[in-house]
């Protein structure tokens, strides 16, 4: 008998961890879907918005590159507004291309799938691209929003 609390005792640690893995949370990705159309249709191409990204994010890294933002001029990005549907966490990561294209900076930020649009701070000299990149804790979409520096000419 005392064998048999043993190997049982041994196999609780194993039991809880699968039955970790297997109750990872899921989205609607209809509804996700829906929810990034309704996002980007309501969305402001005003002066402030450089460029926006919408894509299917998943808790596995993505074998493609991502979205790439190009923009016609050199651009001063100060932020990034990302958000993303149904729960859980997403990591986002921007990388910024220099104007002349030697350098490249990354900035990144976790934020949570709760449709509210999270700012991640970009401190970039002016730059020719931005290039989105996301990892999710399920599989739903995100948008982000690259927002360019306001002048005002007087």
């Amino acid at each position: 008998m005392k064998g048999h609390l043993v190997a049982f005792a041994a196999s609780v640690p194993l039991l809880l961890l699968l039955s970790g893995c297997a109750a990872q949370p899921s989205v609607d990705l209809d509804g996700a879907r829906e929810w990034v159309e309704t996002v980007q249709a309501e969305e402001s191409d005003g002066p402030g918005a450089a460029g926006t990204a919408s894509m299917l994010i998943d808790s596995e890294p993505a074998d493609d590159e991502g979205i790439r933002l190009d923009f016609a001029a050199p651009t001063q990005l100060v932020r990034a507004d990302a958000r993303c549907f149904g729960g859980g966490t997403a990591d986002v990561t921007v990388t910024v291309f220099s104007a002349d294209g030697t350098e490249s900076d990354t900035f990144d930020g976790e934020i949570p799938c709760d449709e509210a649009a999270h700012s991640i701070d970009i401190d970039f000299d002016p730059a020719s691209a931005a290039l989105i990149q996301a990892q999710g804790s399920t599989q739903t979409y995100l948008h982000v929003t690259v927002i360019q520096e306001m002048v005002v000419e007087r």
